[in-house]
C-alpha cells in the first residue's frame, strides 16, 4: 500500500500564501484601473478594496498606502472632498517607509482635495512640496521605480492645472496645461488624452470655444485609440459647456464625433 504524501509545514503554507496575496494585491489594483478607465466606477472601488484586504492581510505597508491613495482618486472623480482628504490621510500615514515618488503621488492627491474644497493656499501649498519630491524622478514609461514612478515633475504641473480649473480660475490653467503638456512622457497616452481634456474645458471656460474644441478634437483622438471612457466623459462635460455655441461648425462637428465615440 502507497504511502501517504507528506503533509506541507504550516511554514511553507503561510509562505505560499503570502506570495500569492502579494501577486494577487497587485493584480487586483490593476483591474480597478482598468476599470476606472473603463468608467466603470464601482468595480474599480471593489477591485481596490480586495487589494487592500489583501495588502492588510500580509502587511505590506506600501500596497496598503498606494490602495488608499487609489481610492482617494476615485473619491475625486465623485466630488468627495471629505473621502479624497481622508484616504490620502491614511495612505501618509506610511510616508516615512514610501519612496519619494510615491509619496509625490498622494501628497498631490492631498491637493486636489482641497481645491475641491476651495481651499486655495493650502493646495498650492501641497503641490509646491508634491513637485519637489518628484523632482529627482526622471520616468520613461517603465514604471522602473514602482508605484508613483509617473509623478514627475510635469505630472504634478498638469495636476496644479485640474487645480486651478477646480478653483475656477480657467486662465491659469490654460497658462499651467500648456506649460507641463510638451514635458509629459510621449508613452503616458491616457494622462495625454486627459491633460488635453482638461486644457479644453479651461479653454471653454475663458470664453474660447475654438480652440476648446481644437483641444478636445486631439483629446478624443487619444481616447478613441485607447478606448479610455474616462477621457470621454470629461469631453462629455466640454461638450456641455460649449451648448451656448453649438450653432459654430467646429463645435457642430466636435458634438457629432463625440456622439460617435459614445455610441461605439
Amino acid at each position: 500500500m502507497p504511502g501517504k504524501a507528506p503533509r506541507r509545514p504550516r511554514r511553507w503554507l503561510r509562505a505560499s500564501r503570502v506570495q500569492v496575496l502579494n501577486l494577487a494585491a497587485r493584480y487586483a489594483e490593476s483591474a480597478a484601473w482598468l476599470y476606472e478607465d473603463a468608467g466603470e466606477v464601482e468595480q474599480a472601488g471593489r477591485w481596490t478594496d480586495r487589494a487592500s484586504m489583501w495588502a492588510y492581510e500580509i502587511g505590506d505597508d506600501e500596497m496598503i498606502a498606494w490602495t488608499m491613495f487609489r481610492g482617494s482618486q476615485q473619491a475625486m472623480g465623485r466630488l468627495l472632498a471629505g473621502d479624497v482628504l481622508g484616504l490620502a490621510a491614511s495612505a501618509l500615514r506610511q510616508s516615512g517607509h514610501l519612496p519619494a515618488p510615491m509619496r509625490a503621488a498622494i501628497v498631490q492627491q492631498q491637493a486636489q482635495g482641497h481645491a475641491l474644497d476651495g481651499e486655495e493656499r493650502a493646495c498650492h501649498r501641497l503641490l509646491d512640496e508634491a513637485h519637489e519630491l518628484a523632482s529627482p524622478v526622471n520616468d520613461d514609461g517603465d514604471a522602473r521605480s514602482g508605484h508613483g514612478s509617473f509623478c514627475t515633475p510635469a505630472y504634478v504641473e498638469v495636476q496644479r492645472a485640474r487645480c486651478w480649473l477646480e478653483l475656477r480660475k480657467p486662465q491659469r490653467a490654460v497658462a499651467t496645461f500648456e506649460h507641463a503638456l510638451p514635458a509629459l512622457p510621449s508613452v503616458y497616452r491616457r494622462d495625454r488624452g486627459m491633460a488635453l481634456a482638461g486644457l479644453a474645458s479651461a479653454y471653454a471656460g475663458q470664453g474660447d470655444p475654438e480652440q476648446a474644441v481644437t483641444t478636445a478634437t486631439e483629446a478624443l483622438n487619444i481616447a478613441r485609440a485607447a478606448g479610455s471612457v474616462r477621457i470621454i466623459n470629461v469631453l462629455t462635460s466640454v461638450e456641455r459647456s460649449l451648448a451656448a455655441h453649438r450653432r459654430l461648425p467646429t463645435v457642430a462637428a466636435f458634438r457629432l464625433a463625440l456622439a460617435e465615440a459614445v455610441a461605439c
